[in-house]
């Protein structure tokens, strides 16, 4: 797929078909995250907990009942907000391979959120010590077809000086 064509294709999914995704493509959303741009590697990168297990699944709350999530957690970094932002990017990736690949998915906040404050889930995930949930995507087949859009259009305002 070309990236325009991925770009246009990209929507939020909230639901999903009751199949299991396939090895070698959650592997290559994997992989996408790992291209990201980060910042301040040197100090520590992102790492990602793929979770397909039911059990898992059916203890984290918001998640459309997608049948694979990808969690980002974040060691803590030295200047403000970067976590956050490695954490975006790396999500942002993942959604774009994802979308190539016919699958459906949505970026989701609320899930890392809960997650934070659940210790013993934390320890089921095996999150890494020191390491911070911030973000996590969704992925699946979805229900609806996945339209493409007809073109690029402006949905944020540009400020051009």
């Amino acid at each position: 797929m070309e990236l325009e064509k991925v770009l246009l294709s990209r929507k939020s999914c909230r639901k999903f078909l009751d199949k299991a995704v396939e090895a070698d493509k959650l592997e290559k959303v994997v992989l996408a995250g790992s291209l990201a741009p980060l910042g301040l590697p040197r100090v520590g990168v992102p790492a990602l907990t793929v979770v397909t297990d039911k059990d898992a699944l059916a203890g984290l709350k918001g998640i459309y009942d997608a049948p694979a999530v990808i969690i980002v957690s974040c060691p803590q970094y030295p200047g403000p907000g970067i976590d956050h932002q490695n954490a975006a990017c790396v999500v942002e990736m993942m959604s774009l391979m994802a979308t190539d690949l016919g699958l459906g998915n949505i970026y989701l906040y609320g899930v890392t959120a809960a997650l934070q404050q659940d210790k013993l889930m934390l320890t089921k995930l095996a999150i890494p010590e020191g390491f911070k949930p911030l973000a996590a995507l969704a992925v699946g087949y979805s229900e609806e077809e996945i339209a493409v859009c007809k073109e690029l259009v402006h949905k944020l305002p540009v400020n051009r000086v």
